[in-house]
């Protein structure tokens, strides 16, 4: 089975051999076999006869085999040969090389000497020129050319002591014309060049060669620049520091001003005659005014330690000078277009930054003296909003701190000053702005709200007073958030700043609420008190079903909001028109100073309306307590019949409550922008009509069989399961206190919701993947959701009956949940 050949794979042997399982119990032998094998092999391979071994290797046993060391052998000879031609090429090429080298140190020499001539003529010229005094473009040319090959070209040669000679005469002629260029400037500045003698007359020549010649050498140079710059800022500026010395009286806090003042004389002298004589790339003017901030600022804090470590330190001085220095700052901002970028003056007042806000108070109580004697309602409304003034002025004095508060922060926009103090001086704006705010509004605007037991005598002043505070409670709330979002815009701790706000945010929206409900609760009742007064004295029992009842009448009139004009019927001779009176809602509405409250005070009322109706519908219908006295049953005043007659004028009416809503809508509807405002007011009308209209609807449906009543109640209600709000509607249909009738109308209904439950587990069963959106059970109060107090009383009103199959009923069967018992309704028993 072994092969001979080289790619033998012994695994298709062995798997021969152990393809059956009974080879496997002669694993042994096969393993001595095997091992008797190998051993046989070792051994053979081992006495095999060496000639063999040379037999193999002759020529008649095989193929030829090389011979290595003739291969060896040849490989030497051709490595002498190579290296005795590499010799000879070498020899060759010596002399060529030798010339090559030679060339190349002539080239270089040549090079050389000839820079060495560029920078001996260079430096001759530059010499006889500052010799001669003689500032010109050929001097300018030559310097540039001089110190470009002393920095470059022979800085590799210092090792040569003629050389270092030169480039030391270089660096002392450099020294020499960079003296002598400032000694022009200390002639320029020493002398005044408005003055018409000889020395002005050179000044003026010199201006001419200073442009053309030592703007460029100075270019070069951009040490002696600097130099030069620092030298003239220092010379300007000497002046004015030895005049205001901090041991002087010169020198004191109350004389700062005077020292803006010269500071302006010297720009204004620079300005109109030494800017001649510097370039504009220079920027000498905000150099300058960069270097009389450093100097003024160290001053300041000096003098502003020494002031506040007196015993009485003066506040007004304090304010005067923080003043002066942030109009001197205005005025540098100006002048320069705000491109001086060095710290401010005024960041040296910072740790006394909380003085200067506290010092506000003042300014403030006087402010507020004159907003508590002007009068609060403009002069002429048809062209101003209905807004106090003093809120205007109020925010634009905050504004103003606010600016100088950031002057004095060193332009905290900008990212300078202490981030620390900084925040300490934030913190102390958006306390001081809460501070006045409060005071505001006690003052200014919590008069305005009308007290609750005071008697309304002038309906329209009342509303005007009311929005008059809505309006200003708007404006000052909305300028609140933002100063609140500028201080958070450069505060690090944006917390803390937020926090101060919160309080006189909430007093804000309270006054804002009070406004509202004011407006709801106590002015426009004055006109619907007519109406449901009306609706309370209707004849219900013997309604006739014909048109709109009078209360809706009543009703549409009062909510009217027209234009329109009314014609004196009485003199005919008269052709003017007689405006008609403005209604109550149109006065509310053409007050609002934003549309926003406008609409948001729509919503509000037709939410009003639509529950006082619900609750007319439910305590006219509602049966009156007690509902069973002993055994005997109390007959309902309004029978089913008659319900269903008051269900049908109801409808009537519910469909002219939507026309009155939609009218006002459509009255509001002046400007295209509103149509968000309209579609979601028009919304909110169409949600709270459809549920009047399923409750009205629910009404008259008449009581043939439970079965048909069972499928109304679960359309109109949406499958309402509450059976507080079943026994309730059931109560307002008119159904006598029959336990029967009850019985059996309840029984349908249970019936049908447990039908539903068991559906729904079967459904829920047979598709898992439904689970997560089961509906729920629809528990809510349904129309009793506007009026929870009638449908408490029920409730209370149910658990009050004495008859013991009633309350079992009620308890075990129905499961009326016991009502919640209070302290009142104790007292009530």
């Amino acid at each position: 089975m072994i092969s001979n050949t080289l790619n033998y794979n012994p695994i298709e042997d062995i798997t021969n051999i152990l393809v059956h399982r009974e080879a496997l119990d002669n694993i042994d032998e096969l393993i001595n076999t095997t091992a008797s094998y190998r051993a046989s092999l070792m051994d053979g391979s081992s006495n095999a006869d060496p000639l063999s071994a040379e037999s193999a290797a002759s020529p008649h046993s095989g193929p030829p085999v090389l011979d290595i060391v003739s291969i060896f052998n040849e490989f030497e000879g051709t490595k002498v040969f190579a290296k005795k031609s590499q010799d000879t090429i070498s020899n060759l090429i010596k002399d060529i090389s030798h010339l090559d080298n030679a060339k190349k140190n002539i080239t270089h020499s040549m090079t050389f000497l000839q820079h060495l001539k560029i920078l001996m003529q260079s430096y001759t010229v530059c010499s006889m020129c500052l010799k001669n005094k003689s500032f010109d473009l050929e001097m300018s040319s030559n310097y540039k050319i001089m110190c470009s090959l002393a920095d470059s070209t022979f800085d590799n040669y210092k090792s040569v002591d003629e050389i270092v000679n030169l480039l030391r005469l270089v660096k002392v002629l450099k020294a020499d014309i960079s003296t002598e260029i400032i000694n022009v400037y200390k002639k320029i500045l020493a002398k005044n060049p408005g003055a018409k003698d000889d020395s002005s007359r050179i000044s003026n020549n010199l201006s001419t060669d200073l442009k053309q010649c030592i703007y460029e050498i100075l270019e070069t140079d951009n040490a002696t620049k600097s130099k030069l710059m620092d030298f003239c800022i220092d010379k300007l500026l000497y002046e004015i520091k030895e005049i205001f010395q901090l041991d002087d009286e010169a020198g004191s806090l109350d004389n700062l001003p005077r020292r803006y003042i010269f500071f302006k004389k010297i720009l204004n002298n620079y300005k109109e005659n030494l800017s001649e004589y510097f370039p504009d790339d220079w920027e000498i003017q905000l150099k300058l005014t960069g270097t009389f901030y450093s100097w003024i600022s160290t001053d300041l804090k000096v003098l502003l330690k020494k002031e506040f470590n007196d015993a009485n330190p003066s506040i007004d001085l304090f304010m005067t000078v923080l003043q002066d220095t942030l109009e001197f700052e205005r005025y540098i901002d100006l002048r320069f277009s705000r491109k001086v970028k060095v710290k401010k003056i005024s960041t040296a007042f910072e740790p006394y930054s909380s003085l200067w806000i506290k010092n506000q108070d003042k300014l403030m109580d006087e402010k507020f003296l004159t907003y508590l004697s002007e009068n609060k309602i403009p002069d002429n409304l048809n062209n101003q909003s209905l807004v106090i003034q003093s809120s205007a002025d109020l925010f634009r004095t905050y504004r103003s701190i606010l600016s100088q508060s950031f002057e004095l922060m060193g332009n905290g926009s900008n990212g300078e000053g202490n981030n620390t103090m900084n925040d300490h001086i934030l913190k102390s704006l958006a306390i001081f702005f809460s501070k006045w705010l409060n005071e505001y509004s006690k003052k200014l605007l919590t008069p305005l709200i009308l007290p609750e037991r005071e008697e309304i005598k002038n309906k329209e002043e009342a509303i005007k007073y009311t929005l008059l505070m809505i309006n200003t409670t708007d404006y000052c709330s909305r300028t609140i958030s933002q100063l609140e979002e500028k201080l958070l815009e450069f505060s690090q701790n944006k917390n803390e700043i937020s926090n101060i706000f919160v309080p006189i945010k909430n007093v804000y929206g309270n006054l804002l609420a009070s406004g509202n409900n004011t407006l709801l609760t106590r002015i426009l009742p004055l006109d619907l008190v007519y109406v449901w007064r009306e609706f309370n004295n209707t004849n219900w029992s013997n309604i006739l079903v014909e048109d709109y009842s009078r209360y809706m009448i009543t009703l549409k009139n009062t909510l009217t909001t027209t234009e329109a004009t009314s014609t004196n019927t009485d003199d005919i001779e008269s052709s003017a028109p007689e405006k008609t009176k403005q209604t109550t809602i149109e006065l509310i509405l053409k007050y609002f100073n934003r549309d926003v409250y406008s609409w948001n005070f729509l919503d509000r009322l037709i939410d009003s309306i639509t529950n006082s109706f619900i609750g007319c519908i439910i305590k006219l219908l509602q049966p009156q307590p007690p509902f069973i006295q002993g055994n005997t049953i109390i007959k309902r005043k309004l029978d089913s019949r008659k319900v269903v007659l008051i269900g049908e004028q109801l409808l009537l009416d519910s469909q002219l409550l939507k026309d009155i809503f939609n009218n006002l809508v459509l009255n509001m509807e002046t400007d295209s922008l509103q149509n968000t405002s309209s579609k979601r007011v028009k919304k909110h009308i169409n949600n709270n009509i459809d549920q009047i209209l399923s409750f009205v609807k629910l009404i008259m449906v008449p009581m043939n069989s439970p079965e048909d009543y069972c499928d109304n109640y679960n359309r109109l209600t949406n499958k309402n399961t509450n059976p507080i709000v079943w026994a309730f509607l059931f109560c307002i249909k008119g159904i006598e206190w029959d336990l029967n009738v009850w019985k059996s109308y309840w029984k349908v209904f249970t019936l049908d919701v447990n039908e539903r439950d068991s559906q729904e587990i079967i459904e829920e069963r047979g598709d898992k993947s439904k689970t997560a959106t089961k509906t729920p059970a629809n528990n809510s109060e349904f129309i009793f959701t506007w009026q929870p107090a009638l449908l408490s009383n029920f409730q209370n009103n149910l658990y009050r009956i004495e008859d013991e199959k009633w309350l079992v009923f009620i308890k075990q069967q129905m499961k009326i949940p016991a009502p919640k018992r209070s302290i009142a309704s104790r007292h009530v028993r």
